[in-house]
């Protein structure tokens, strides 16, 4: 069985331990290693959440059946019955009103707060 003397160990403590160059590059690799270990998961699970609520804002459930597919089918896979058709955008543009007389105008009066 192959052991590590313990003058290996105390050599790696005392460059660990002692201010020197070679000791700032091992703990300034460890931090980093530390660091990337702990934002390859967060920045997995951030995509992976942003990725579900895509597929969720796509998502359209069948008013017969209650399975749930995708915006692009007319139909439902399951039970066959045609989903209602919601074009947000087209019934949006038919009442729209031009966006300069939704606009409120604001006038700055004075408070009256002198003492």
């Amino acid at each position: 069985m192959l052991r590590t003397s313990p003058f290996v160990w105390f050599a790696l403590l005392i460059i660990l331990l002692l201010p020197t160059a070679a000791g700032r590059i091992l703990i300034d690799l460890a931090g980093g290693l530390m660091l990337v270990f702990l934002a390859i998961p967060l920045l997995v699970s951030g995509i992976g959440w942003v990725g579900w609520r895509l597929i969720q804002s796509r998502m359209v459930q069948c008013e017969v059946c209650g399975v749930s597919s995708l915006k692009s089918s007319s139909q439902c896979p399951l039970c066959g019955a045609d989903f209602p058709i919601e074009n947000q955008r087209s019934s949006s543009k038919g009442n729209s009103e031009p966006a300069s007389s939704a606009t409120v105008d604001i006038v700055a009066e004075d408070a009256g707060l002198d003492d």
